[in-house]
């Protein structure tokens, strides 16, 4: 289960959904995580789950750090957290970061990817065993983060 609140958005123009974090108050620069998905993180099966895998890496203790994004925001993680920074803050503005748990942002992302492959299948614009195949993806991989967060 997602620790953080959000509102779904069907942009039926771009065949897309977008999640919108900016209502949860608990999250400072939520709105971020809304802005990277889909200009950070491309949504086409091969990305994410080169992201996925990078950040299960970082779970698992593989790894202990991993950078990305750099279209708006400059993504850092590490095993306990997410940092995503504003590329456009001028010097004279107050730095715009977002700050959250990696395992949560591993969660968005998979929600996220899983929403939009879903929404295209339903328009006719993926096919519909292409959405299929990532949708078993995503949910093995929900699944196998479920049993790490139980340790």
């Amino acid at each position: 289960m997602l620790k953080y609140i959000y509102e779904t958005e069907h942009k039926e123009d771009f065949n897309e959904v977008v999640l919108d974090f900016s209502i949860d108050e608990t999250l400072d620069n939520g709105y971020m995580i809304s802005d990277s998905l889909g200009a950070d993180i491309f949504l086409d099966i091969n990305s994410i789950k080169e992201e996925v895998e990078k950040l299960i890496g970082l779970l698992e203790g593989k790894v202990e750090s991993y950078g990305g994004g750099g279209n708006v925001n400059v993504i850092k993680s590490d095993r306990q957290y997410t940092t995503l920074e504003d590329i456009f803050t001028d010097e004279d503005e107050e730095e715009m970061v977002c700050r959250i748990e990696t395992v949560e942002f591993l969660k968005i992302v998979l929600i996220w990817a899983r929403e939009n492959f879903q929404y295209k299948a339903q328009r006719g614009v993926m096919p519909e065993v292409e959405a299929d195949s990532a949708l078993n993806w995503i949910d093995q991989t929900k699944s196998y983060i479920n049993t790490m967060e139980n340790f």
